[in-house]
């Protein structure tokens, strides 16, 4: 638990959640376009894979849907906020995005009133992964009788807003969908410059260490402070995805706290191999450490486990296990 320990003492290093109430469930963090997809695979199971059809956004934007089932005049959102959340936010962006979608809906030249010219929109589905406000449905409600009364020829006279998150599929095929994913891959709050400052005025010795010892590698001194940023922001954006996962991936949490004190207590009593450069130590270091991750915590994400490397080993340049000749 060394790391945890010691990122404590760093300036300004209190976790986002210290203050949270205690996490009894795992909240699932979704990036959009991962979401989308997989909630394309979930509507496949519902409605067949050959009903359901797919609205590219990257050309002429998506009209205010993802997909839709023509059969069945239903029509479908996704959209993701990044966790974690409180109840309140996640309830606020989910009104904003059903209202800034529903108005692309009804635009009278818009997507949806060139494809359901002969059969009008009846449901139009928000997905998230996670609805726990009622304020939601209310503004759905609101906003479907809005639409409603504005008689388009495209939307159906009974036409309704819907909320659906996870509870809403089918458990088989949620599980069979999520086997596709099968990656852990946390929110990483970038660092901000405050935060690298701070580092920077108040603990000179860490950050004078790692300087010199990237000196080693890079002598210009523009590329050095260059050099020395990005480390430094890579051991904040770590200490960020080490608070993520405590609380939202425990157990991956652990596997990872314990590899690396693994590898500093050998790191500490064997050194890096002497007849290497600088270059090659740190480049063996950073994919020893990326390939330990990955192997520990099966499911992580491939880039993510390289971003925790680069900021265990800007760690270990800061307080001295790592040293070159």
């Amino acid at each position: 638990m060394w790391l945890v320990a010691h990122a404590a003492s760093m300036p300004n290093r209190v976790s986002k959640f210290a203050n949270a109430a205690p996490v009894t469930t795992v909240i699932e963090a979704w990036d959009g376009d991962e979401w989308e997809v997989h909630v394309g695979r979930l509507l496949q199971d519902r409605h067949g894979s050959i009903n359901l059809q797919k609205v590219p956004a990257r050309h002429s934007g998506d009209g205010g849907l993802d997909y839709y089932c023509a059969s069945e005049a239903v029509v479908y959102q996704c959209y993701a906020v990044q966790e974690p959340i409180d109840v309140a936010t996640r309830a606020s962006k989910q009104k904003g995005k059903i209202t800034t979608d529903i108005g692309k809906l009804c635009k009278v030249d818009g997507v949806a009133a060139k494809l359901f010219k002969s059969k009008p929109v009846s449901r139009w589905i928000i997905v998230v992964p996670k609805h726990d406000s009622q304020e939601v449905n209310n503004h759905a409600a609101t906003k479907a009788e809005e639409v409603r009364r504005m008689g388009l020829a495209h939307i159906a006279s009974n036409f309704e807003i819907l909320i659906h998150d996870r509870d809403d599929f089918d458990e088989d095929s949620w599980k069979r969908r999520a086997g596709l994913r099968a990656r852990l891959r946390p929110v990483i709050a970038p660092a901000t410059d405050q935060e690298v400052a701070d580092i920077e005025t108040s603990r000179v010795d860490l950050v004078d260490n790692l300087r010199r010892k990237l000196a080693k590698r890079t002598k210009a001194a523009p590329d050095l402070e260059d050099d020395v940023d990005i480390a430094l922001r890579s051991f904040i954006e770590y200490q960020n995805a080490l608070d993520f996962l405590r609380a939202n991936a425990p157990e991956a949490h652990e596997e990872i706290v314990a590899l690396t004190s693994q590898r500093l207590r050998r790191l500490k009593l064997v050194g890096a191999k002497a007849s290497e450069s600088v270059a090659n130590i740190l480049e063996l270091e950073l994919d020893s450490l990326t390939a330990s991750f990955r192997e520990r915590v099966a499911n992580l994400d491939p880039d993510t486990a390289q971003e925790l490397a680069f900021g265990v080993v800007s760690e270990w340049l800061m307080r001295c296990p790592l040293d070159f000749a």
